[in-house]
């Protein structure tokens, strides 16, 4: 009978360990792929994607005006009117957190909004991460 019971538990406990192991994989990175390489990079699909025309700052928020580089499948909006709040994510192109009082005219940048922002061709919404890239 303590013998059962001693099989019992070492068989629970290398099956709670081969479970455990295996959930430490993310569904979003393939087993084996590199992180590092896209950290700073914004997703290939956004909201809106271009240069900031204008930005406004009122109470430690900042209104964004955002204008499309061209159309593009990749992009929902041609132009966005975006909220960017402090609890907002902002990374740099070197892959380096933001703050707010860094976001510049003229920066190009990527935006992903909470609910994907209101609008067809114009978009409005708060920002939930923002990516300023690189000139090209």
């Amino acid at each position: 009978m303590k013998q059962d019971h001693t099989k019992t538990a070492v068989y629970t406990l290398l099956i709670l360990g081969a479970v455990l192991l295996t959930a430490c994989q993310t569904t979003e990175t393939p087993i084996g792929a590199s992180t590092t390489q896209t950290r700073g990079m914004a997703p290939a699909r956004v909201d809106i994607r271009g240069s900031v025309v204008s930005s406004r700052y009122n109470e430690g928020q900042v209104v964004l005006e955002v204008e499309s580089f061209s159309p593009s499948p990749n992009s929902r909006y041609n132009r966005a009117y975006v909220l960017v709040q402090p609890t907002a994510q902002m990374v740099g192109p070197d892959g380096q957190a933001l703050s707010i009082s860094e976001l510049r005219q003229g920066q190009n940048v990527a935006i992903i909004m909470r609910g994907g922002g209101r609008g067809n061709f114009v978009g409005v919404g708060v920002a939930r991460k923002v990516w300023v890239e690189n000139q090209f």
